[in-house]
């Protein structure tokens, strides 16, 4: 009898000692959890004032603290594919992915990287995988950069109608009507063309890649003198940007 009550009392003692460990593992786990979230935070912060590379050494630590957090893994993706480190954007759309494959944005955003690796098939293939997703919120993203993938396969007319889903859903998409122009412009529809860069240019009056965009068609109609004034406002909007080398090429040669 004194033998079994101590046993009990044994046991009593193992189980309330394991009861107390795991409550202090599960506080450690939730304390770990805390320093990744300010971790993170902090990084999103650095990120936004656009000091990318501090922003990227706080995720980093975000992610030593917390490699499971599925938003930690897409936002360090995010800030590597800013920085033009798509080596490592690469592994972490991977890693976000494996944590949580229906995640559509991510899906999207490696499609994005891969249309920046001129790998235009598995672009295709993760923006199909983020249209699939009936939740996805913005599926807009997805078919525009469809249209891209495409129109880079010379799969003109499949880039066309997925520029046109785009923005039946999305009808104030500036940078789409772009896009469809130079699909028009692949199969020489020049006049459709023409419509849709005006288009893009009065949703977006201050976009220097629609007004060159534009200014670029022009002569192919003869219209020199228009295509002048869209070469000017290019160069005028972003004097120094990468578009205003060609806007001055383009512009001595229509004069």
């Amino acid at each position: 009898m004194l033998m079994q009550l101590r046993n009990k009392k044994g046991i009593l003692i193992i189980t309330i000692f394991i009861s107390i460990l795991l409550i202090g593992c599960a506080e450690n786990k939730t304390l770990v959890k805390k320093k990744a979230r300010a971790r993170e935070d902090l990084g999103l912060s650095y990120i936004r004032q656009g000091n990318l590379k501090a922003g990227l050494e706080n995720l980093i630590e975000a992610a030593k603290l917390d490699p499971q957090n599925v938003n930690i893994q897409h936002e360090l993706a995010l800030t590597y594919k800013r920085l033009g480190i798509y080596g490592e954007a690469l592994v972490h759309f991977k890693k976000a992915l494996a944590l949580k494959p229906d995640f559509s944005e991510a899906q999207n955003n490696l499609g994005t990287l891969y249309l920046l690796l001129g790998k235009w098939d598995q672009a295709i293939s993760h923006f199909e995988k983020a249209l699939s997703n009936i939740t996805y919120r913005t599926p807009d993203f997805a078919y525009n950069g469809l249209g891209l993938a495409y129109r880079h396969k010379r799969e003109y007319q499949k880039a066309i109608d997925s520029h046109r889903q785009a923005l039946e859903l999305s009808p104030s998409y500036a940078i789409c009507y772009t896009n469809l122009g130079l699909a028009y412009e692949a199969i020489n529809r020049w006049e459709i063309a023409v419509d849709t860069h005006k288009k893009a240019i009065s949703l977006d009056p201050e976009d220097p890649a629609a007004h060159l965009s534009l200014g670029r068609l022009y002569p192919k109609l003869n219209r020199n003198t228009e295509a002048s004034e869209e070469l000017r406002q290019t160069i005028e909007i972003d004097p120094e940007g990468p578009f205003t080398e060609e806007a001055k090429k383009l512009l001595k040669k229509v004069k």
